[in-house]
């Protein structure tokens, strides 16, 4: 199968093609998972966390299975994607992406039906995004990471478990994590979504990011809103994604 595999005029594709679009300068890459059909469908933008071990792929081929697209990107500075790793820049990356998906260049893409997912930072950013951007008709978060200035990590934890996949240093993470968390962020603007339908996900067990945290993204949220905690899902849901898919894919079911 080659790198690239547009869909054609009819729709016809493979279910699969490469995707690669600027922001800022860069070339950003990732994967459009097509579901089957010619007519144009709704789209979910999923947004993995840092570094991005967990890419949610599981995530994008059962919405493909229920009759969604999804795309799979990467942020400037990771995973092939161009740039320096710069907190400070995702959300514009984010915007990039939907405005990749609105451009017309995939025929089966209905760009006014597009949603959001996001774990872990991702799920930081979803939630900034789908605030700031009215096209983003549907958010949906898990194990997110809704306030930055609450996880405080070593530079040598920093390094371990982030920055040695990335194209930025530890110092230099640090010093992006703590201007980010001067500015306004997920608690601050959450209540922008509504009335588009919002889900939070959170694991008991998730060691990373305290599940209060998305207790109080909860109820500062407006409505519609659906939080769910999970019994004894870790960070990355390791241990329950087919829990985690049917959640999600029963919510945007209903809401979208």
């Amino acid at each position: 199968m080659p790198a690239t595999q547009q869909p054609g005029a009819a729709g016809e594709h493979e279910g699969l093609t490469g995707v690669t679009f600027d922001s800022g300068g860069h070339r950003l890459v990732g994967t459009l998972h097509l579901a089957r059909g010619a007519e144009p469908k709704p789209t979910v933008v999923l947004l993995h966390g840092c570094p991005g071990l967990e890419k949610n792929l599981d995530l994008a081929a059962a919405l493909r299975d229920r009759g969604r697209n999804a795309l799979v990107f990467h942020y400037r500075g990771c995973w092939g994607s161009e740039g320096g790793y710069d907190l400070r820049t995702i959300p514009a990356d984010v915007s990039a992406a939907v405005d990749h998906l609105q451009s017309g260049e995939y025929p089966t893409v209905d760009p006014a039906r597009l949603a959001v997912l996001g774990h872990s930072l991702g799920g930081w950013a979803a939630v900034l995004a789908a605030a700031a951007d009215q096209r983003l008709r549907a958010a949906a978060i898990y194990g997110a990471a809704v306030d930055l200035g609450g996880i405080g990590l070593s530079l040598e934890q920093l390094d371990r478990e982030m920055t040695r996949f990335l194209a930025v240093t530890p110092e230099e993470f640090a010093r992006q994590a703590a201007e980010v968390s001067r500015r306004p962020g997920p608690l601050d603007v959450v209540a922008s979504i509504a009335p588009r339908p919002l889900l939070i996900v959170h694991g008991t067990d998730d060691a990373w990011v305290p599940a209060e945290q998305a207790r109080r993204l909860s109820a500062r949220a407006g409505q519609p809103c659906r939080y769910v905690e999970v019994d004894g899902a870790n960070h990355p849901f390791a241990w329950h994604r087919a829990e985690l898919r049917d959640l999600v894919i029963s919510w945007l079911d209903e809401h979208f």
